[in-house]
């Protein structure tokens, strides 16, 4: 009986198993195992060498598989699937099992598993068409449980209608009250989870809020990482650091203490999302070895992404810009070879911040890499982001209209994870275009964050130097050179001390303008001298040109105003020439007529022909 047992368990394997996994599915005793393997290897059915067995005639494992009655079969599909290391393996074999499991109930929950299996093996399609399958079956049979294990079966990865599905789930699975408090809490989680990445903010903290308060009361360490991973997605602001450390340091304690490495990646993450904010690369360095002896015990691709893109982002922040790109490609290798949605966002983001320092593609440049299709979290950032690559190329009256698209910023969505980097890039463009009403709100909602530095939290790892690089900016564009001054000087010190150089030379350059637009042109040049060195050593094209090329006393968009006004353009004139509103065009006058100390409009005109 046992030689019958495990002939048929190795049929069913394949053409190849491994002799461990062969007695994990035949079930047998050890020395049971051992006896019938030497009796069908004696008969001449089975081959045995390193570790395998297989079949000496293939078509004998197939008459061997074929005779079998299909819930035998089924049962063995589901336990080779349990037993192999392979994720493909795996998949095949609740795929098989799945096919020959006539009842409507059981075969939906093998359906769950295959759809797992899928997602571990990179078959993100067959996993989308597996858990679909599992909610008809839970609907037809009117099956609650089953309904809610469905929901939760598969995690948000920024493909809408992946993700919309799972936020239907969830929500339909919510509105029945029968769940126990355990349910309702992977529910809660999984739906906040979903609803971040469908750009509905307001809910998924909501829902966050709720499953994490309910989690912390029930003695499961599943349910709590379910609940603070939601609370991590739906939060992760500048004003999250110390709940995101604490939630870090919580779920690097449940990884460590299980030996669960996929739990122990995420909690590093949050540390170094945490780290981000307040600058320290040393420490983010420090960890990126932890992430990655985490990421070698995960199965699947995710651990090794997220390991490569923070490596990435660390060498971006420190102006080893050839380290970054190299990094970025082969991260982007690894999604690419799943096709995950999050590829192509993710290289738009990183490119559009490498490109800040040293040059942009004309691909950036272009609107066709822009264009993410449904995924609503790229809904503003398209615009804003093209218009900020547009600004950093002096294509300002492009990057004017496709400002104006954006509608007003009191109006854009509030992700705070991305809040620092939305404010951050809005501001510099409204600086750039002269939207100074937009400059001056940005201004009041960065002031608050003096000290953190400009990141994207929730894995997104975007930096962009510390809040008063941008402040400076700010005041800056807004004619208040003491405030910029300030501010600027502040930015340098602090890029200095972390050890980001791009942002130092960036930092200068804006100082150097500010000196020059404000007269002090012998500090203007002595501060140019002093950097240019640098920027030319990094590889800083766009800077080194901007270092290099004297300013005067007005902004390359003032510059542009004035140039109209000498031409007897009217302000309403001006605005519809630079597709800006007629009191932003207004604005420009009036700062243009400051700073040259003239009275009236015929002096600037006077003053431009003069060159």
């Amino acid at each position: 009986m046992n030689n019958d047992l495990l002939l048929r368990a190795a049929a069913v394997a394949g053409e190849r198993v491994r002799l461990d996994v062969l007695r994990q599915v035949a079930g047998l005793p050890p020395n049971d195992f051992l006896d019938a393997l030497d009796a069908l290897v004696r008969a001449g059915a089975l081959v045995v060498t390193a570790g395998e067995a297989w079949f000496a005639d293939e078509s004998v494992r197939r008459d061997a598989e074929a005779r079998l009655p299909l819930t035998a079969r089924s049962d063995l599909h589901r336990r080779t699937a349990e037993a192999v290391d392979a994720p493909t393996e795996a998949q095949r074999h609740w795929s098989a099992a799945v096919a020959v499991t006539p009842d409507a109930r059981e075969r939906a929950r093998l359906q769950l598993e295959l759809a797992q299996a899928a997602v571990k093996a990179g078959d993100l399609s067959a996993a989308h068409v597996a858990a679909q399958a599992a909610v008809r079956a839970a609907r037809n049979e009117q099956d609650l449980d089953l309904l809610a294990d469905a929901a939760v079966a598969l995690e948000p990865i920024g493909q809408s209608v992946w993700d919309g599905d799972i936020h239907q789930w969830c929500t339909e699975a919510l509105a029945a009250s029968s769940h126990s408090t355990e349910t309702r809490v992977r529910l809660l989680a999984r739906q906040a989870q979903a609803a971040v990445y469908l750009g509905r903010w307001s809910e998924a903290l909501t829902a966050s809020r709720a499953a994490l308060s309910e989690a912390v009361d029930i003695p499961d360490d599943d349910l709590l990482v379910e609940a603070l991973t939601a609370r991590q997605l739906a939060t992760s602001g500048p004003d999250d650091v110390e709940e995101l450390t604490a939630a870090a340091r919580r779920m690097i304690e449940l990884g460590t203490s299980t030996g669960r490495a996929e739990i122990e990646l995420r909690g590093r993450l949050w540390q170094v999302d945490a780290l981000w904010y307040s600058g320290d690369l040393a420490a983010i360095g420090g960890e990126t070895g932890r992430l990655a002896s985490c990421a070698g015990r995960v199965n699947g691709p995710h651990g090794r992404w997220h390991v490569l893109l923070t490596q990435a982002s660390l060498a971006l922040a420190r102006a080893e810009f050839e380290d970054a790109e190299a990094l970025l490609d082969e991260a982007l290798a690894v999604f690419r070879s799943i096709g995950h949605p999050a590829t192509h966002g993710a290289e738009v983001a990183f490119r559009m911040l490498l490109g800040h320092h040293r040059g942009h593609s004309a691909e950036l440049l272009g609107s066709a890499i822009w264009q993410f299709g449904t995924d609503a979290r790229w809904d503003l950032a398209a615009r804003l982001n093209r218009a900020f690559v547009l600004v950093d190329a002096g294509r300002l009256e492009e990057a004017a209209a496709l400002y104006q698209r954006c509608g007003d910023p009191e109006s854009w969505p509030s992700w705070r994870a991305g809040e620092l980097l939305l404010h951050t890039i809005g501001a510099r463009v409204a600086a750039a275009v002269g939207a100074t009403a937009d400059v001056r709100r940005f201004r009041d909602w960065l002031e608050p964050h003096r000290g953190r530095y400009v990141v994207a939290g929730a894995g997104a790892t975007n930096f962009l130097g510390p809040v008063e690089l941008v402040l400076g900016a700010c005041a800056a564009a807004l004619n208040e050179c003491d405030a910029a001054v300030a501010d600027l000087q502040k930015a340098g010190a602090l890029c200095r001390s972390i050890g980001v150089p791009g942002f130092a030379v960036e930092a200068a350059c804006l100082l150097a303008e500010v000196y020059e637009q404000s007269g002090d042109v012998a500090q203007a040049r002595a501060l140019t001298a002093e950097t240019l060195p640098l920027a030319k050593t990094l590889g800083m094209t766009p800077w080194v040109q901007r270092l290099t090329t004297p300013t005067g006393p007005l902004s390359q968009r003032e510059r542009e105003v004035a140039d109209l006004v000498a031409k007897g353009l009217s302000n309403r004139e001006i605005a519809a020439a630079l597709v800006i509103s007629e009191r932003t065009a207004q604005n420009h006058v009036q700062h243009i007529l400051t700073k040259l100390g003239f009275a009236n409009r015929a002096q600037v005109a006077a003053w431009v022909s003069k060159g």
